[in-house]
Order: C-alpha cells, then sequence, then structure tokens
C-alpha cells in the first residue's frame, strides 16, 4: 500500500480491506448471527462492543460513527500494528 507521509489513497485502502478479507488475513461475519451487545468502548471514530456470535464465542465488534477514509487508514493502521 502506497503511503506518503500520513496519507494513503483511499482506492488502495479499500483494495487493501477486500483483499486482506478474501485472502483470509481478516475474518468477516455476517451481522445476523450476532447477539447479546455489550458495549465496552468508544474512541474517535466509533464505538466498540462486546457480543456473542451464533451459539459459540464472544468477539469484540467496531461500529464506526462515520466509515470515511480517516476510518479506513486507522483500521489498516490497528490491523497491521496488532
Amino acid at each position: 500500500m502506497q503511503n506518503t507521509g500520513n496519507t494513503v489513497n483511499s482506492n488502495e485502502s479499500i483494495n487493501w480491506n477486500e483483499e486482506a478479507i478474501s485472502k483470509k488475513h481478516i475474518k468477516s461475519y455476517e451481522y445476523k448471527y450476532f447477539g447479546n451487545f455489550q458495549e465496552i468502548g468508544s474512541g474517535k471514530f466509533g464505538m466498540v462492543y462486546s457480543a456473542k456470535w451464533k451459539n459459540s464465542d464472544y468477539l469484540a465488534l467496531k461500529s464506526f460513527f462515520n466509515l470515511d477514509d480517516s476510518a479506513v487508514k486507522e483500521l489498516i493502521h490497528e490491523v497491521i500494528t496488532k
């Protein structure tokens, strides 16, 4: 992904996310299978919830206030640095 200073091309960001999901670097879950939502935090870009997935594990879900270019860049940064 091309990064010039703090700017990342938004099309590259979208393509990076789609490729990461298709290559299974990031798991994608269908929202309809989650239940028992509990707010566990909030930040600059949105809210974080704990939710039960199907009849098994609890996962952390991040909900964005506005999924704009800045939020996408932050998401990519979190994935890359974790």
